[in-house]
């Protein structure tokens, strides 16, 4: 909120008034919650505040006492807004370069057991339809052998 520059009010008034001011500042307080918010409630904040319903529904969670403990570490925290609206290739392509950085820095460690030029067996490529051969007209292939 602070970041956005938002109050409550704002918050009320961007949702339609589905969440009231009054609503919106007992979520917000981080004071314990007796109930977990209902379906409705999680999908309107998710979409005034632009952030996934995962999120919302963790801290939902801590709100009413839960231990929520995410998977998440700080290089989540570094991807821009909306990387949701990538495309499935784009995703694939991107999750392929950060699984292979991930097994090289493995291998590095002498955890993965693997040669570090291997990549830990994984190999690096986009899917056909997204690979950049497709608009540039020359394959990555006949790229590397020359």
């Amino acid at each position: 909120m602070r970041d956005r520059g938002w109050s409550y009010s704002d918050l009320e008034r961007i949702s339609d008034k589905a969440l009231t001011r009054g609503r919106w500042q007992q979520l917000g307080s981080g004071v314990p919650q007796r109930r977990f918010p209902d379906p409705e409630s999680l999908t309107v904040m998710a979409r005034v505040l632009d952030v996934d319903i995962t999120t919302v529904v963790l801290a939902a969670a801590q709100t009413v006492g839960l231990d929520v403990v995410r998977r998440d570490n700080a290089f989540s925290e570094l991807l821009p807004e909306r990387t949701e609206r990538l495309s499935e290739g784009m995703r694939d392509a991107i999750l392929t370069l950060i699984r292979a950085a991930v097994a090289e820095a493995s291998a590095d460690e002498g955890l993965a057991g693997a040669r570090s030029d291997s990549l830990g067996g994984l190999r690096l490529g986009w899917p056909k339809s997204t690979a950049p051969s497709e608009t540039s007209g020359a394959s990555p292939e006949a790229s590397e052998s020359s």
